[in-house]
């Protein structure tokens, strides 16, 4: 039987990924931040399992394929300098393979593994494949609402000091949206990352995640931390904006009221 650590995992993890390091700086920048929020989305769905009294087993699961979830980040960046992925590959898949090909741990029988993997693959996909169900649903919705979580407090940061264009996925700056980005969130859709033309799209998109947010306790931190207001102080003051705006916020507070 495979055994698992926590601690264990971390440290392999972190070995793993810094052996990508030496890139230069701005390379090197990129990976830190990587790592960085692995582990931080670990944090959070490890809060998040608390919160919805997940099972001890599910809890372990969820902890698995949070610190695991970008393990395809670091051979994207390596091989083609970008994490966007319509553009390189899909690191959700590409994870996957990698965590079988380098023999990390990711579960004690093969039923775990095979649950941890679709965490992993399917985490950056639009939306969960149907036929995911029972626990492999719960540890992969963990996951993706951990990952959103994480990734806000990053864009946010960079939208404050944006010095490191890796994070907008080096899209150009615009304050246009591009129809298809815009029509698919009046439509409560997720847009598709291959419709992505500017910062602009990959800045409002992420407006539209409340639609995806899968848990009670994400949807209070999505709010708490003020995660639509601050992200609308630097969006184009534009009607399109505007409505786009008001149509998540009303999500939001309707999903709270539930």
């Amino acid at each position: 039987m495979e055994k698992y650590d926590d601690d264990a995992l971390g440290e392999r993890f972190r070995r793993y990924a810094e052996g990508f390091l030496g890139g230069g700086e701005e390379f090197d920048r990129s990976i830190r931040l990587k790592i960085d929020h692995s582990f931080r989305v670990r944090a959070e769905a490890a809060a998040l399992a608390a919160a919805e009294g997940f099972s001890p087993a599910a809890a372990r699961l969820t902890d698995m394929a949070a610190m695991l979830h970008d393990f395809g980040r670091f051979e994207q960046f390596r091989r083609f300098r970008t994490f966007h992925d319509a553009v390189s590959v899909d690191h959700g898949q590409l994870g996957a393979r990698l965590l079988v090909t380098n023999r990390f741990p990711t579960g004690r029988t093969p039923a775990e593994r095979g649950i941890v993997l679709a965490a992993v693959r399917w985490h950056n996909a639009p939306t969960l494949p149907p036929g995911l169900t029972g626990t492999a649903r719960q540890v992969a919705a963990a996951v993706r609402d951990a990952d959103k979580l994480d990734i806000l407090p990053i864009l946010l940061d960079y939208l404050g000091h944006p010095d490191n264009r890796a994070v907008v996925w080096n899209l150009a700056d615009s304050t246009e949206l591009t129809p298809a980005v815009r029509e698919r969130l009046l439509r409560k859709e997720p847009p598709f990352y291959r419709d992505f033309r500017n910062s602009a799209d990959f800045v409002v998109s992420k407006l539209g995640w409340v639609y995806d947010l899968q848990y009670d306790h994400s949807r209070a931190e999505f709010a708490r931390r003020d995660y639509l207001g601050r992200l609308r102080r630097y969006l184009p003051d534009t009607a399109e904006i505007a409505e786009i705006f008001e149509l998540v916020s009303k999500e939001l507070e309707s999903r709270e009221k539930r």
